[in-house]
């Protein structure tokens, strides 16, 4: 996207500007662009690393909340299925071997309380809810890189309800999927994060 400067002539003392008030910005020369080249040029700095539709897009209320609302779902959605069968979801724990004995019964009824109290902040916009989701994005990718580093041969992941998956389901497979699901989570998490700053620069 094209810029068109407008230039006008400047004296010795600053032209007025005939936008909303202030005054036009000196360039060299006594030349001073009008103020729309002024609010076009972060759009022109923007569409250098995404297409202006696109850049609309993300910019829009509208996707922001869809984006957010998902996210909080699915927290909600997987913590509560967790809180449904604690006992199951602490046997998977136990399978990453991570933690001591005495500790995967407290977390397998704490993980998914923070889950589903993050998930539910995130929706209702709660200050604090999208740190604790990045937290958890960012511990269940630590996780699962492990589980995979190491080749633990785990059919279940245990990132929704237990005993998702069938039995049998050793070849890594699941924690490849889940790995990659956790980071499309993240990016959701980082398009929240930059969502302000995005919207401020369209404008």
């Amino acid at each position: 996207m094209l810029c068109n400067h407008r230039y006008m002539l400047s004296g010795n003392a600053p032209s007025r500007s005939s936008g909303e008030g202030g005054y036009a910005d000196q360039l060299p020369g006594g030349v001073s662009a009008s103020p729309d080249c002024r609010a076009a040029a972060p759009r022109d700095r923007l569409s250098h690393l995404l297409p202006r539709p696109l850049s609309c897009l993300l910019a829009s209320v509208w996707c922001q909340r869809a984006v957010r609302v998902a996210l909080a779902l699915v927290f909600v959605a997987a913590g509560g299925a967790k809180l449904a069968d604690v006992r199951g979801f602490a046997e998977i724990i136990q399978h990453y071997a991570i933690l001591p004995v005495w500790a995967v019964g407290p977390v397998a009824l704490l993980l998914p309380l923070a889950e589903v109290a993050a998930g539910a902040g995130l929706l209702f916009a709660v200050r604090g809810s999208l740190a604790a989701i990045a937290a958890m994005c960012l511990l269940f990718l630590g996780v699962l890189g492990y589980a995979l580093a190491a080749g633990l041969s785990i059919g279940d992941c245990g990132c929704f309800a237990p005993g998702e998956l069938p039995e049998g389901v050793q070849d890594g497979s699941a924690l490849r999927g889940a790995f990659w699901r956790d980071l499309v989570l993240l990016a959701g998490v980082a398009y929240l994060y930059a969502w302000r700053r995005l919207r401020r620069r369209m404008g």
